[in-house]
């Protein structure tokens, strides 16, 4: 009799449970296995659209930037022959020049005479200090109580936004009262006027001169405009900072008498950087692409979307637009791009280089497209045209979306029909197992009844042998 954890087969020897186990095997062989391949190939797409989702995203990244006038707008700057820094900010115009520094602007710097101390009156008497800057005066009163630093903060309070004041201990017992303009340029010298109530007795010598009507300040600073010569052109003004001179450029002025060479260029290296970034994320796609959706006929070895439609359309859909010609018979080819039998990209810098540097703006317009003002039309760029097709992929709901979507769905389903087929076999089997059971039944007691009538029989034969 076959051992078994039941009872089951006890009686006939036949219907054992191992029988049912291998019923049971050959069935989950034919029912659930080809469910478990088809769970186990979805596994494998799920894993490998992940991938593909992530380099389409990189080689979005990389096309969005090429069609984007703004990486073609970038300046770079190159200062030859002096301390001049200048910043050229994109867009500005690429062009070659000589600057001369003949003076700095300056602010006005004043002190006044000596004081013993920052506590010492300023005054006999009572009356109005002028403060005057730029076509306004601005009005300090005092007393004879008044100290220096007293009247420091008073200026700064009444001329705070032109003017600033402070006490500059320069000596044992010296203190002197320090006016100095906030801004650079001619206009901003500093006058002082001193209106006493009582005609004699107002501000002291050192800050003012009753008698001469003069002040007692003396000038450590002038102030003075900046003074440059833009290719030889004088220009003046108020500020060391000037960006008024060349449309979208700021000449930051450091060292009187000196003479720089500038050079405003297009920045290459950044947009060739960012083609060799394309052509990169591009030959990466591409083989996955490729790998993904192989069938080889003499290995027979196929990739994991081998047939799928969809997935396939990709790389054909990229590719017509980066071979394609536009309207004025213009191509990638023609900047240095080329793409072997193999469909690997390859990409010529110098080629390109020299096409940015024969004619920007057409670069500009072939790329990212843009207002042709020779044409008088608006053109679109052919990286403009490939970032709205990879758009029409990664936007939100777009094809990889539900693409994504309906992969999920694929799967929840084939789980669910696995756990019903599951679920089918285990009640088919437990109805079989209790047949079996009864059946087994059945044929111990024929069994036993034979049994009985054999003995029957034997005993017969033998009383008449």
């Amino acid at each position: 009799m076959a051992s078994s954890i039941s009872s089951l087969g006890i009686g006939s020897g036949v219907l054992t449970a191992d029988v049912l186990e291998q019923l049971k095997a050959a069935d989950e062989a034919r029912l659930i296995t080809p469910i478990d391949n088809k769970l186990d190939l979805q596994d494998q797409k799920e894993t490998a659209f992940d991938l593909l989702d992530s380099l389409i995203s990189s080689f979005k990244s990389s096309v969005s930037a090429l069609s984007y006038d703004s990486l073609y707008a970038k300046r770079t700057t190159t200062v030859t022959g002096g301390n001049l820094q200048v910043v050229a900010e994109a867009g500005a115009a690429v062009e070659s020049f000589t600057l001369q520094t003949v003076q700095l602007a300056q602010k006005n710097i004043q002190e006044s005479g000596s004081f013993l101390s920052a506590t010492s009156t300023v005054a006999d008497g009572s009356g109005t200090m002028g403060v005057t800057i730029d076509g306004t005066t601005y009005n300090v009163n005092y007393t004879a109580a008044t100290t220096l630093e007293e009247l420091a903060t008073a200026i700064n309070d009444a001329a705070g936004t032109q003017v600033t004041a402070s006490v500059l201990q320069t000596g044992a017992t010296s203190y002197k009262l320090i006016l100095s303009s906030k801004n650079t340029g001619a206009d901003q010298a500093i006058s002082i006027s001193d209106t006493p109530s009582v005609p004699g007795s107002g501000l002291v010598d050192a800050i003012y001169n009753d008698a001469t009507a003069t002040s007692g300040f003396t000038s450590v600073l002038t102030a003075q405009d900046a003074i440059l010569k833009y290719n030889g052109i004088t220009v003046t003004r108020s500020t060391n900072e000037i960006s008024d001179v060349i449309n979208g450029v700021t000449l930051k002025l450091t060292t009187a008498g000196e003479t720089a060479n500038v050079d405003i260029k297009q920045d290459q290296d950044a947009i060739t950087a960012e083609m060799e970034l394309f052509v990169e994320s591009y030959n990466t796609l591409i083989t996955n692409l490729r790998d993904m959706t192989m069938s080889d006929q003499e290995t027979g070895s196929q990739g994991v979307f081998n047939g799928d439609s969809f997935i396939k359309s990709i790389s054909r859909e990229i590719n017509s637009i980066i071979i394609s010609v536009n309207s004025d018979n213009d191509s990638l080819m023609n900047y240095g791009i080329d793409i072997d039998k193999s469909g690997t990209m390859t990409f010529n810098s110098t080629t390109f280089k020299a096409a940015l540097t024969a004619d920007p703006t057409a670069v500009n317009l072939f790329m990212a497209g843009g207002y042709d003002s020779v044409s008088g039309q608006t053109k679109t760029g052919l990286f403009s045209t490939l970032n709205d097709k990879i758009n029409e992929y990664t936007g939100y709901n777009g094809l990889l979306d539900n693409y994504q979507s309906n992969m999920d769905k694929k799967m929840t389903s084939l789980n669910e029909e696995r756990a019903r087929m599951l679920a089918s076999l285990e009640s088919r089997y437990d109805i079989l197992t209790k047949r079996f059971s009864a059946y087994d039944a059945v044929i111990s007691k024929i069994n036993a009844q034979f049994s009985s009538l054999n003995m029957m029989i034997q005993a017969e034969v033998n009383s008449k042998g």
